[in-house]
């Protein structure tokens, strides 16, 4: 579609400054907190803030026209990708499913689509889209900062701590062992099983960079967006060389070679396949049709510099084979996980599982030969189709195919709305609305920064939350120094679209709001030059003040008292409750577990742990007490209501129950081992450990027929499992030799 095109027509850009910048600021905090922990209701604040920000862009007057976009394709197809997970969230807050994760997420994506509505606003501004390429770039540069630390001297002083430990307690006396028992189950470190493997194996060959994820795939795709927006946004300091000095290519440099350095260190394949397509489409899209030479000797470069960090980590110790080696076993994994995911969908076309629910319906599906219990299929299309069902799959697919077409869209000039601000003399200095932008961000961050030291929370921000601010102000700078078209930022932006969905293809992360967020914003960057109707000078009125405080009022309220209000009262009382237990006051600690429940109606987790407490007190008094026991039960019961396809509490309720049948040999006691061994095993068919327990439990029962036929589908399953070298899904040795006994003899009493 031809641009639309009014070179009469020129805006301010009264209003945009402390809403741009709390816009700002609400993206790029979603890169420096664990993306992972959102369906547990940490990052609902933002989801509230985002909420005040659309009341104070609602209220604040302001020149740029409100309704722009809002009649696009694009932003009926993100429209339909938000509405999508709603109604799915909503299908399990009135069915069954984990409640509490599906209202929290719900709330997320309502922040998404908040956050779409102010991007798209506030990006018809010239300056705003250069801030947030700036917050963008500059997230990537400090997180990378951080993963080079991670690598290079974090996780290493981790093995060095741990792994003498863990040596030790090989062949430590009942009392050392004890001491070192205790110490590293404080540290949350596995202590028995398959489980220790794994962790041995991780502190000593496994050194990838996180950041702030708990995923090094994820912190990939965060670096490639950021490596793809840098390089051809460096490309105008290049080009203008000969005017200035050497600094800014410097700075560039600098930035571009340490995000390359995190990249490759993460040994995300996915991130460097996507990077390489992002750069292709990029040279296609701009250097190449644009003739000029830069972006095809960047492109030539890339290879070069690519093959000087490679051989430089390889020196250092950071890559080796099995980054290549293993490619098709990974592959394999996940052709298993899409597999899996595609029989789900087909049994939940319409709506899918909902937000926060993949990994508990997954494990009825996973393959016999599959090994993780995936929290999402590593796929951006079966992700979303399988979470938010057939709406939002569709606004997916609009969306991605509006945003490639835009390669092909004319370059005419389009309307800008602060043309006349961009050419604004220099005099104007820090009064100039982007410059009032970087105030606010930096001031934002700063008052962030000032309630971490009050409360502690996370450490690790006290450092990057400056330095964020430090470098936002080098990019910004130099952005501003050296500015590009609207051309040239549509097709960097078009490009790193290109490398987060060819990432995402492979990796997981969509349906995290870190990842959407950022698919959301450059999304925006792609197309907020383009114009359908402009309308005139918005200034104060009573009914539209009314209205957006009635609107954003009304919203706040409903996600404080459905979600962030029940989560962080629930929250602080279990932490109580979990004290009060350290210092051995268990029916305080009951007490506070009562309380998380009443906060929060809909949460399974209090009644889990009032249940917990409940059992160990029924367990200490050796089962003698029969109200106390089936008080532990029925707590559970209520947990089960709440979160019913959690396969988890169907294993605990069987482990109670074959205790008590330890200690009671009663018959019915291992009849009730049974049911809820089985109860499990049907939410989860391929899981060797549930299957051998409802195997033995049958045979406690005097059943030996089942007994015998579940045996051998246990052995079966640990066989594939052997097979396959899942060494975290072996049955351990003396299970299996039960097992075997009960194949062959079908009882042994």
């Amino acid at each position: 579609m031809p641009a639309i095109t009014q070179p009469s027509r020129t805006f301010g850009t009264r209003g945009i400054p402390v809403v741009g910048g709390a816009v700002l600021t609400l993206v790029v905090s979603r890169f420096f907190y664990v993306a992972e922990s959102a369906a547990q209701g940490d990052t609902l604040w933002i989801v509230a803030l985002w909420i005040l920000t659309l009341g104070a862009w609602l209220v604040i007057p302001t020149d740029v026209p409100r309704s722009v976009g809002c009649r696009s394709l694009i932003d009926v197809s993100a429209g339909l990708l938000v509405l999508g997970h709603l109604i799915s969230a909503m299908v399990v807050v009135w069915t069954a499913g984990d409640k509490r994760a599906a209202v929290n997420l719900a709330w997320e994506w309502m922040g998404i689509g908040t956050g779409w509505y102010l991007l798209r606003q506030l990006c018809a501004v010239d300056s705003a889209r250069r801030e947030l390429i700036a917050g963008l770039i500059a997230s990537a540069t400090v997180i990378a900062g951080q993963g080079l630390y991670q690598h290079y001297i974090d996780f290493p002083q981790l093995a060095a701590k741990y792994g003498p430990l863990i040596e030790r307690l090989k062949t430590a006396g009942p009392a050392d062992a004890a001491q070192i028992r205790q110490q590293l189950a404080k540290d949350n470190v596995p202590l028995e099983g398959p489980a220790v493997t794994l962790f041995e194996k991780r502190l000593r060959d496994s050194r990838e960079p996180l950041g702030m994820f708990a995923l090094a795939n994820t912190l990939g795709g965060l670096l490639a967006v950021g490596l793809v927006l840098a390089i051809p946004t460096s490309m105008q300091a290049w080009r203008s060389r000969a005017k200035g000095s050497i600094g800014p290519i410097a700075a560039w440099a600098g930035m571009i070679l340490l995000l390359i350095w995190c990249l490759m260190l993460t040994k995300s394949r996915t991130a460097w396949i996507g990077t390489t397509v992002g750069l292709f489409a990029w040279w296609m899209g701009q250097g190449r049709q644009s003739g000029r030479r830069g972006g095809q000797l960047v492109f030539a470069g890339l290879p070069v510099v690519l093959a000087v960090a490679v051989w430089g980590l390889v020196q250092f110790g950071g890559l080796d084979q099995q980054v290549i080696t293993e490619a098709p076993k990974s592959l394999q994994y996940r052709l298993q996980y899409w597999a899996a995911t595609s029989q789900m969908i087909r049994d939940h076309f319409l709506f899918g599982v909902g937000p926060g629910q993949f990994r508990s319906s997954y494990v009825f599906y996973k393959l016999p030969e599959a090994s993780e219990e995936i929290s999402d299929p590593h796929n951006l299309v079966l992700d979303v189709a399988a979470n938010g069902g057939l709406i939002a799959i569709a606004g997916l697919m609009a969306l991605m195919v509006l945003i490639l077409l835009r390669f092909g869209l004319d370059r005419g000039t389009t309307l800008s709305v602060d043309q006349s601000s961009d050419s604004r003399s220099p005099a104007h200095g820090d009064k100039r609305p982007d410059s009032v932008v970087a105030i606010v961000v930096s001031c934002l961050v700063a008052g962030a920064w000032m309630g971490l030291l009050l409360t502690g929370f996370d450490d690790r921000l006290l450092i990057l939350l400056p330095a964020f601010v430090g470098v936002y102000w080098i990019v910004r700078g130099l952005l501003h120094r050296f500015p590009t078209d609207n051309r040239a930022t549509q097709v960097a932006a078009c490009a790193s679209v290109v490398t987060l969905l060819v990432h995402l293809t492979g990796a997981g992360g969509i349906e995290m709001p870190a990842i959407t967020l950022l698919l959301c914003s450059l999304a925006v960057l792609t197309v907020g030059d383009r114009y359908e109707t402009v309308h005139a000078r918005q200034n104060w009125s009573i009914p539209r003040v009314s209205g957006a405080i009635v609107l954003s009022g009304g919203l706040f309220l409903a996600v404080f008292l459905t979600a962030l209000g029940p989560t962080l009262r629930a929250q602080e009382h279990l932490a109580a409750g979990d004290r009060l237990i350290q210092k051995g006051a268990f029916g305080g600690a009951d007490s506070a577990y009562a309380l998380a429940a009443m906060a929060d109606p809909i949460s399974g987790e209090p009644w889990r742990r009032r249940a917990e407490l409940a059992y160990l007190r029924a367990e200490h008094d050796q089962f003698r007490s029969n109200e106390s026991f089936q008080n532990a039960v029925r707590l559970l019961g209520e947990a089960v209501r709440r979160d019913p396809s959690n396969f988890h509490d169907d294993r605990r309720l069987g482990d109670w129950w074959q205790q008590r049948w330890q200690q009671s040999r009663r018959q019915s006691d291992a009849q009730a081992a049974a049911d809820a061994y089985e109860h499990g095993w049907k939410r989860y068919p391929t899981n060797p450990i549930l299957i051998s327990q409802l195997a033995l439990a049958l045979d406690a029962a005097e059943e030996p027929e089942r007994a015998r036929e579940v045996a051998k589908r246990a052995l079966m399953q640990d066989g594939i499992n052997r097979e396959r070298g899942h060494v975290d899904r072996y049955l351990a040795d003396p299970v299996t030799d039960r097992l075997r006994v009960l194949a062959e003899q079908g009882t042994e009493n």
